[in-house]
């Protein structure tokens, strides 16, 4: 079987083979040079014959093909002697710049330049000890989850096809070093020298901007390892069936990702904010509630992006109107109107002085700004949401009266990142959407009291004997132990972390924001969020660290179960972790 280094090695060979004339020509002067050195006679001082040994011959014409120019040993030459000494001149220095030549040609062949860079790549990815992810792609989904998933301290290795993409690699601002691969990642054998088979690859996430070879990524990853975790970006939906059975264990389509967050904005405004809380990377409870009108919209565009949006807007019976050039004669009705969005007369002619909301979204950025440019004189209450293709022209966007931007590759890097995170965050986002505005704003509220203004966290813990032993062991010996004993602080104050328990998963059972005296069972799911210091003491309490051990110990379990005054009670300081009331919990 040929496996990555079986190939660089064998590609090394090739280079080797290509050096094979340089370097028989090379050999072939320097050794008539020694023999001539050797078959010449000279003369000693003392008038007697002598011939050169192939030793003073050898180390002769090594320093005469460098022109070093030691002088005559070991005894001044004869005329042949110079005349050969001369020839061997010429001809070794004609044969070392022949050589020098051909080698550096070689080292700027791109073959050779490649192996060395696969090489290299080889064994960085043989040094990592520690889980890493295999990023597909490195435009700005790919870079983003490289940076996010740098601060938390996780390895990564990157492949791209694009050389300049896999360059920016090592001048963007990460952490540590990171492994690039310049190579096609539908390659089977190019994810494989990236590190697919090594078993410390946690993730394989397929980010590149073509279905097909996302689908082809996943479906290398399950067969070649079933065992690691495969998450694809799609965009059009014809392709998720498709990815689904080709291995990929989470598809993620930008445009149905926006379409509901348009949805939950306009249907759960509070929900809006929590998502943002938890998903991004510096979100807070404290965010201003969007304001999404319904009413009517216009969108600009026909392609899969406006599709998707106008199922979900029409699924909340909002109207909505399709602008593009691009429709049909069958296609014009009093919902799809044809023309130029770019032109204010068609946005008159579309209805735009009597909407509600304007959505750019064609495929070209400049096209889009044009468009909210144009919109915003006809309308001024208009609200004007756009679509940004290119991260480099995020500054334009900013500048632009559009009051939401949708760019691809922050809203997949953000689900990418929640499902790497916290895997039960996805089921909590859903089964929320099920709820009234009346639940996501108590939630809200309750977050903005326990939060404030600190960044949010979500995290998951699992119940399970290698990540929470002190637990199992208690459950072993019989013994009860509540959800609120996870959250008591270590310091024997009892008083709990600033924490908020969002889902208990147990089984086919999913269960939001459980009650603080759930008794929990080992295989229990949980998600939390709250601060980065009190998930750290909440998986502190898991594992039971520092507890003692021996027969006076009933159990490792450390925290004791809280009666109900105390999680009545309240603290007066401000610190990371706080009180935690039952009525917070409710």
């Amino acid at each position: 079987m040929i496996t990555p280094g079986n190939r660089t090695r064998h590609g090394i060979f090739i280079l080797l083979r290509r050096l094979r004339q340089p370097l028989v020509v090379l050999i072939s002067v320097y050794a008539v040079a020694v023999a001539g050195f050797t078959l010449i006679p000279g003369v000693a001082p003392d008038g007697q014959p002598w011939r050169m040994s192939f030793l003073h011959a050898f180390y002769f014409v090594s320093f005469l093909g460098t022109t070093i120019g030691l002088g005559e040993i070991p005894y001044p030459f004869t005329d042949p002697q110079r005349l050969w000494a001369t020839a061997s001149i010429y001809g070794t220095v004609v044969a070392w710049l022949y050589g020098i030549g051909a080698l550096f040609g070689i080292l700027q062949d791109p073959l050779f330049r490649r192996i060395l860079h696969e090489n290299g790549v080889e064994r960085a990815v043989r040094r990592i000890r520690e889980p890493f992810y295999l990023i597909c792609g490195y435009d700005d989904t790919g870079s983003r989850v490289a940076r996010e998933l740098a601060e938390d301290g996780a390895r990564m290795v990157v492949i791209d096809i694009i050389p300049e993409r896999v360059d920016t690699v090592e001048v963007d601002d990460l952490t540590f070093s990171v492994p690039a691969l310049t190579g096609d990642a539908s390659d089977p054998m190019s994810l494989v020298l990236a590190g697919l088979r090594n078993p410390h690859c946690a993730g394989v996430l397929a980010l590149t901007g073509s279905d097909q070879i996302n689908i082809k990524i996943a479906l290398t990853a399950h067969l070649l390892n079933p065992d690691v975790q495969v998450l694809s970006a799609a965009r059009d939906h014809a392709f998720h069936a498709r990815m689904a059975s080709a291995g990929a264990d989470h598809i993620i389509n930008p445009y149905d990702q926006f379409a509901e967050r348009v949805a939950t904005s306009i249907r759960a405004p509070s929900l809006q904010v929590i998502y943002n809380a938890l998903t991004l990377q510096h979100g807070t409870a404290m965010h201003a509630r969007p304001d999404l009108p319904k009413g009517r919209w216009l969108l600009c565009g026909s392609g899969l992006f406006t599709r998707t949006l106008r199922r979900q807007l029409e699924r909340l019976e909002i109207e909505t109107v399709i602008i593009d050039p691009q429709l049909t004669d069958e296609e014009i009705d009093k919902h799809n109107h044809r023309g130029d969005p770019t032109d204010p007369a068609v946005l008159r002619e579309a209805g735009l002085e009597d909407a509600t909301a304007i959505v750019a979204g064609t495929e070209v950025d400049v096209d889009n700004l044009a468009i909210a440019l144009a919109a915003r004189p006809i309308n001024k209450a208009l609200f004007i949401v756009a679509r940004q293709s290119q991260q480099r022209n995020t500054q334009v966007f900013k500048a632009s009266p559009a009051q939401l931007v949708m760019l691809n590759g922050n809203v997949v890097a953000a689900e990418v990142l929640r499902v790497i995170r916290a895997p039960q965050l996805a089921t909590f986002l859903r089964k929320a959407r099920d709820e009234d505005e009346a639940w996501a704003e108590a939630l809200l509220l309750r977050m903005r009291a326990i939060f404030g203004d600190s960044v949010v966290e979500s995290w998951s813990l699992d119940i399970t004997p290698s990540q929470a032993r002190a637990v199992c062991a208690a459950l072993t010996l019989g013994e009860t132990v509540e959800l609120q004993q996870l959250m008591v602080r270590p310091n024997g104050s009892q008083y709990l972390v600033r924490a908020i328990p969002l889902l208990l998963q147990r089984g086919k059972e999913r269960i939001l924001l459980p009650d603080l005296h759930t008794p929990l069972q080992e295989g229990d799911h949980l998600l939390c969020c709250g601060q980065d210091k009190a998930r750290a003491t909440m998986r502190h309490n898991v594992l039971g660290v520092g507890v003692p051990k021996g027969p006076a110990n009933k159990s490792l379990w450390m925290a004791p179960a809280l009666p109900q005054k105390a999680l009545s009670e309240r603290e007066t300081d401000d610190s990371e972790m706080g009180p935690l009331t039952q009525a917070d919990q409710m």
